[in-house]
C-alpha cells in the first residue's frame, strides 16, 4: 500500500483526484490502495537553544557559542494535530511506499525530510518530481517515481541551509544584543539572519548614501534645431562625454556665442560634422524566473515580491495556469519542444494572444535557439511558462490575470525575432572650423571624465552639440510584450543623474548641412542614489549587492545572490514585520531601528556579519551541495568554524582552541590559518608559489586546498585569494596577476582587483 505526503492540503486534492482517491477526511484521503495525507507548511522545525542545554536558557556571553552536536526537531505550533496524524500514518506497518509528494525544490524537500525524521520513520522513499500541477503532469510523474535517495544532494543541502541558518542567527542573535546591552543599549532584541542582515545592510548603505549627498547645481545648453525645410529636433551642448557646465555664466556664454556665430552665417555657422546611422538587434527576454517576475510585476503593477508570489502560487496550484513558480531557471529543456504546439493552442483561445499564435505558425515549426532552450542551465525546475490548460481569463481576479498575461507574452515573445532598431547620431558643430577636422566628436578635456563631469571652465571653440534618433523599424518580440519601441528587460539599479539626450526620430542629415537653431541655458540639480524599490532590491539581492544590467552576467552571478528565488520575499517580509525597514510608497527604506542595528554590527569586529559577498559565497556551496559537487560535512564544519570566530570576536577572547593571537596586527581575531590553507592537521600545506604577499610584504603565499594563504599567517597576516573568488576560478596565472600588476587581465565576467585590505584579497570589477 502507498502512502502520499503532500505538502499542502490544495495538492492533496489534486493528486486525490487525478489518482482515483476520494477525497473525504479530516487529515488524510483514502482508497484501497493509497492514502494521501498533507503538510501544512513546516510542521516541524529545528529546536529552541534550551532544549538542548539548561544554561542556553539566559542569554549570557559565556555560554556561547551554541553549537550542538546535532540539532534537533520539534512540532511546530500551528499545526500540531496534522503533524499528529502524518506521524502516525509514517509509523504504520501496512504501507510499503511512502511518496514524497511535497514541492519539487529544496524547501519541499526539507519539509518532507523532516517530518520523516521526526516520526522516526522507516518506509522506503519514492520523489514525485513534477513542474505543473495538470492531470497530465500528475499521471506522468506518478509513472515515473524516483528512488527517494537519488534526491540526498538536495536534502543535505536543505539541511544545511537551515541549520546554517539557525547556528548564525541564534549565535549573531544573542551576541550582538547582550554585547549592546552591556554598551548600554536597552533597545529591543537584535534580530541577526545570515540573509537578512546583509539585505538589510544594502538598504541602509544606500540611504546613508542619500542622506550624506549634498545637490550641485549645474547647468546644460539645449538648441532647438531646424533644418532649411523647417524640420526641428533637439541637441545638447557636450565637449566630448561632458554635457555639464558648474555655472550659469558659462552656460550663457556658450548660449549667446552659438546665437551669434548661427546668426552670422559663414564658415562658423551651425553644421552637421558627422552623422553615424546604424542599426541594433534587441533579441527577446529570458523566460521568467521568480526573480525576474517579481521584479517585473513590481515595475510594472506595483505588486510586492510576497504577492506576485502568492499570485504565481494559485495560478499553478488552484488554476493550474502556470509551472512550478519557484525556479531559478530562465530556459527549457531539450524533451519539451515537443510539447510547445499543445502550449500555442491553449494559449491561442484567448484573443488577447490568438493573433500572435497565429504568426507563429505561418512562420513554420518552431525551433527555439539556446536563449530559450539549455539543458545545461536548467537544475530543479524550467522557467515558468503557461501550462497548456486551457485560459478562461474570466475567471482570474486582477493580480492573477496581470501575471498570467505577463508570462503568456513573455513565453510568447521568446519565439519571436529579434526588434530591430535603427540608431542616429549627428553632431552639430558651431564656431570656428577645428584645425584638423575629424568624423569623431572632440575629445573630452580630462580622459577620465563622464556623463556626470561638471566642467568649471569652457573648452576652446568649436562647440559642438550631440543629436540622438531611435527608430524601430521592426517590432518582433516587441510587439508581443506590448512596448512601444521600448525595453522590457530588467535592468540594474542605476544611480541618480540625469539621462542622456532625448531621442526621438531625426530628420534626413547629411555631413555639411546647414541647420539654424536657438540655444538656451537650462538649470539642473545633481541627485542622490535611489532608494531601493522592491524590484532593484531583489536585483541586489540576486547578484550579492552588485549592480549587473547584462542578463548573461547576471546568470553568472546567481548562485551567489543572497537567498533563492523562494526566499527573497520573505526576507523582505521579515525586514518589514521587524519594522528594520518601511514601505515608503513604492521605496523600502530602513527605519531608525533598522539603521541602527547595521551600525551596531558594524561596530564590531566582524564586518562579516553584513557582508553580501560572504552570505553569497555560503549559497554558491550550498548549490553545490545540491548538484553533489560539495559535502554537507564541509560546509558545516566551516559554518561552526565562523561561529566560534564571531563569537570570539564579539566577546573579545581569542578561540580556546586556537594559539594565542599575536600581539601586533590590526584585527582581533585569534591566530589561526586562513580557512584556504588550515585544512586539518593531516592535510599538508602546498608549495610557496614565490610571491611575496602583498598585504605584510614579508610572507609567501602557500596553495592551500581552497586558495592561497599567507605563510606569515601565525603573525596575523589574513591575507587570502581564494580559487573561487566572486563566482569566477581564479588561475595560478591569474593570481601572478593580481599580485604582480594589481589586477587580472579582461575577461567576459570582469577583472579582478587586488584589494589587500580584504581578508579575501580581490574583488571584482565589471
Amino acid at each position: 500500500m502507498q502512502l502520499i505526503v503532500a505538502e499542502k492540503p490544495s495538492v492533496a486534492r489534486d493528486l486525490a483526484r487525478v489518482l482515483g482517491v476520494r477525497a473525504q477526511g479530516r487529515h488524510a484521503f483514502e482508497s484501497p490502495t493509497r492514502v494521501i495525507t498533507w503538510c501544512v507548511g513546516h510542521l516541524v522545525e529545528l529546536d529552541e537553544p534550551a532544549a538542548y542545554d539548561p544554561r542556553w536558557t539566559a542569554w549570557r556571553l559565556d555560554t556561547l557559542p551554541m553549537l550542538p552536536g546535532e540539532l534537533r526537531l520539534r512540532a511546530a505550533k500551528h499545526a500540531r494535530d496534522q503533524l499528529r496524524a502524518v506521524t502516525t500514518l509514517l509509523g504504520e506497518r501496512r504501507f510499503t511506499q511512502v511518496v514524497n509528494a511535497c514541492d519539487a525544490g529544496r524547501e519541499g524537500e526539507l519539509i518532507f525530510r523532516y517530518v520523516y525524521q521526526y516520526a522516526r520513520a522507516r518506509i522506503p522513499v519514492v520523489r514525485l518530481w513534477i513542474s505543473s500541477l495538470t492531470d497530465e503532469a500528475i499521471r506522468r510523474g506518478f509513472a515515473a517515481l524516483q528512488p527517494g535517495a537519488r534526491f540526498d544532494a538536495l536534502g543535505d543541502a536543505a539541511r544545511s541551509r537551515s541549520e546554517a541558518d539557525w547556528l548564525v542567527g541564534m549565535n549573531a542573535t544573542r551576541a550582538v544584543t547582550v554585547r549592546g546591552r552591556t554598551a548600554g543599549r536597552d533597545g529591543p532584541l537584535s534580530s541577526i539572519g545570515r540573509v537578512q542582515t546583509p539585505t538589510l545592510a544594502m538598504l541602509v548603505l544606500r540611504e546613508r548614501a542619500i542622506r550624506a549627498f549634498v545637490p550641485r547645481d549645474y547647468w546644460e545648453v539645449r538648441g532647438d534645431m531646424r533644418t532649411a525645410a523647417g524640420e526641428r529636433f533637439a541637441a545638447g551642448w557636450r565637449a566630448g562625454k561632458v554635457g555639464r557646465l558648474g555655472a550659469k555664466a558659462l552656460a550663457e556664454t556658450v548660449a549667446t556665442r552659438d546665437a551669434a556665430h548661427v546668426a552670422a552665417g559663414g564658415s562658423r555657422a551651425a553644421r552637421v560634422e558627422t552623422v553615424r546611422a546604424r542599426t541594433v538587434k534587441e533579441p527577446p527576454p529570458l523566460l521568467f524566473d521568480l526573480t525576474a517576475l517579481q521584479r517585473t510585476a513590481n515595475r510594472r503593477f506595483g505588486l510586492s515580491a510576497a504577492r506576485t508570489l502568492e499570485v504565481a502560487q494559485a495560478l499553478y496550484e488552484r488554476h493550474k495556469l502556470l509551472t512550478y513558480p519557484r525556479t531559478d531557471s530562465r530556459h527549457l529543456t531539450g524533451d519539451m519542444v515537443a510539447e510547445l504546439p499543445a502550449l500555442f493552442d491553449a494559449l491561442a483561445g484567448v484573443p488577447d494572444y490568438a493573433g500572435f499564435v497565429a504568426e507563429l505558425r505561418a512562420r513554420g515549426p518552431v525551433r527555439p535557439g539556446r536563449r530559450v532552450v539549455d539543458d545545461a542551465k536548467v537544475h530543479d525546475h524550467h522557467a515558468i511558462i503557461p501550462t497548456g490548460t486551457a485560459v478562461r481569463l474570466a475567471g482570474l481576479d486582477r493580480d492573477e490575470g496581470r501575471i498570467f498575461d505577463l508570462v503568456a507574452r513573455r513565453f510568447l515573445g521568446a519565439f519571436f525575432p529579434d526588434a530591430e532598431i535603427a540608431l542616429t547620431e549627428a553632431w552639430i558643430r558651431i564656431g570656428p572650423p577645428s584645425p584638423s577636422p575629424s568624423p569623431s566628436p572632440s575629445p573630452s578635456p580630462n580622459p577620465t571624465a563622464s556623463d556626470e563631469t561638471i566642467l568649471e571652465t569652457l573648452p576652446p571653440e568649436p562647440d559642438r552639440y550631440l543629436a540622438r534618433g531611435r527608430v524601430r523599424l521592426v517590432p518582433g518580440w516587441q510587439a508581443v510584450a506590448g512596448i512601444d519601441g521600448g525595453d522590457e528587460r530588467e535592468r540594474g539599479d542605476r544611480s541618480g543623474g540625469d539621462k542622456a539626450e532625448p531621442t526621438g526620430v531625426l530628420p534626413p542629415l547629411v555631413e555639411g548641412q546647414l541647420v539654424r537653431g536657438t540655444f538656451a541655458p537650462v538649470a539642473k540639480q545633481t541627485t542622490p542614489p535611489p532608494r531601493y524599490t522592491e524590484a532593484t532590491l531583489l536585483g541586489a539581492m540576486e547578484s550579492a549587492g552588485r549592480a549587473i544590467d547584462d542578463e548573461a552576467l547576471r546568470a553568472a552571478m546567481k548562485e551567489r545572490g543572497l537567498g533563492t528565488p523562494a526566499t527573497r520575499a520573505a526576507i523582505i517580509e521579515t525586514l518589514l514585520r521587524r519594522k528594520y525597514i518601511e514601505r515608503q510608497k513604492q521605496s523600502l527604506v530602513p527605519t531608525a531601528q533598522g539603521i541602527g542595528l547595521v551600525a551596531q554590527v558594524e561596530a564590531l569586529p566582524v564586518a562579516s556579519l553584513a557582508s553580501a559577498e560572504l552570505t553569497g559565497a555560503w549559497e554558491a556551496r550550498l548549490a553545490r551541495i545540491a548538484r553533489g559537487e560539495e559535502t554537507r560535512g564541509a560546509f558545516m564544519a566551516d559554518i561552526a568554524r565562523y561561529v566560534r570566530e564571531l563569537v570570539d570576536a564579539i566577546r573579545g577572547t581569542p578561540s580556546a582552541a586556537a594559539p594565542p593571537a599575536a600581539p601586533a596586527g590590526p584585527s582581533p581575531r585569534p591566530a589561526r590559518a586562513p580557512a584556504a590553507i588550515a585544512v586539518g592537521a593531516r592535510a599538508k600545506v602546498g608549495a610557496d608559489t614565490k610571491l611575496c604577499c602583498p598585504r605584510c610584504g614579508t610572507g609567501t603565499l602557500l596553495t592551500g586546498a581552497r586558495g592561497w594563504g599567507c605563510s606569515r599567517w601565525r603573525d596575523g597576516c589574513r591575507f587570502v585569494v581564494w580559487f573561487q573568488t566572486a563566482g569566477r576560478t581564479v588561475s595560478p596565472a591569474q593570481l601572478r596577476d593580481l599580485v604582480q600588476r594589481g589586477r587580472t587581465r579582461k575577461t567576459k565576467l570582469g577583472t579582478l582587483v587586488l584589494d589587500a585590505a580584504l581578508d579575501g584579497g580581490a574583488r571584482l570589477v565589471l
